[in-house]
């Protein structure tokens, strides 16, 4: 049960999620530029703030909130947090912030935050890249910190969902995109595998199905059943509608409930229905 609620928790913040889907292979660039909506543009200036429900197996699992929107000039800043809900946390209470501050253009991480709250332990880090220097440094309380190479532009768990949103995404199209987690550099692969219409709390939706590529590393490794699919909306907005994880110990899926516009505070509501 406990290595469940660790995939749920993962999965609601999205961070985990993507995290336990990467290799070693350093290979990939940020995947194709030619689609960027002037719509989403728009939105990510002014502020985006998307509410989710977590279930596993059909069973609710707790909540999470997505917030977007402007920094410092030249920048803006995501947050994801996710929780338990009440019953859920009898078992294994969570509650896990992630903060990203990004480069308005292309989403290059200039910091990333996580913030880990997991039955009463408490974990932080910070990794601030510096790309004259070409360097990302990852600091923990208690620890040495630990430096690695990177040539921005570069991604961070959470700023790969919304990179996402600003690209081709074309059923057949396929994405290599730099991440950094973890103290690590690594490559995603994400293709375009198809088209859904979806019903959600938030409304019926035409979707594509963008599947990040499974390699030789993380949670799932070796896990032949495991398998990571995002519903972005096939609209102007390109919403994250649901986001899906099978593996071998049940569907573990994040719904989207609700949609505001401006990004809101960053601390999700109580668990909603699926």
């Amino acid at each position: 049960m406990k290595r469940v609620w660790i995939a749920l928790a993962g999965l609601l913040a999205f961070g985990a999620a993507a995290m336990s889907l990467l290799g070693d292979d350093t290979r990939g660039a940020l995947g194709d530029q030619r689609c960027r909506p002037c719509r989403l543009d728009q939105t990510f200036a002014s502020g985006e703030t998307l509410d989710y429900s977590l279930s596993w197996l059909k069973i609710p699992g707790g909540a999470a909130r997505m917030t977007i929107g402007p920094h410092q000039p030249g920048e803006l800043r995501l947050t994801s947090i996710g929780k338990s809900s009440a019953s859920f946390g009898h078992i294994f209470k969570v509650h896990d912030e992630f903060v990203s501050v990004v480069d308005a253009g292309d989403f290059s991480t200039h910091r990333f935050e996580k913030h880990l709250e997991e039955r009463g332990r408490v974990k932080d880090e910070t990794t601030i890249v510096s790309e004259p220097m070409g360097i990302a440094v990852r600091r923990r309380a208690g620890k040495n910190p630990q430096a690695v190479h990177v040539t921005p532009p570069v991604l961070d768990p959470l700023s790969l969902v919304y990179r996402l949103r600003t690209l081709n995404l074309t059923p057949g199209a396929v994405h290599h995109l730099p991440m950094l987690a973890d103290g690590k550099l690594f490559a995603v692969e994400a293709t375009v595998v198809g088209r859904e219409t979806i019903e959600t709390p938030a409304g019926r939706f035409a979707c594509v199905i963008v599947e990040p590529k499974m390699t030789t590393s993380g949670l799932f490794h070796n896990d032949a059943t495991a398998r990571l699919r995002i519903w972005y909306s096939e609209d102007e907005r390109r919403l994250p509608v649901r986001i899906r994880s099978d593996v071998k110990f049940g569907a573990i899926t994040a719904n989207l409930q609700a949609v505001y516009a401006g990004a809101g505070t960053p601390e999700p509501p109580a668990a909603a229905r699926n």
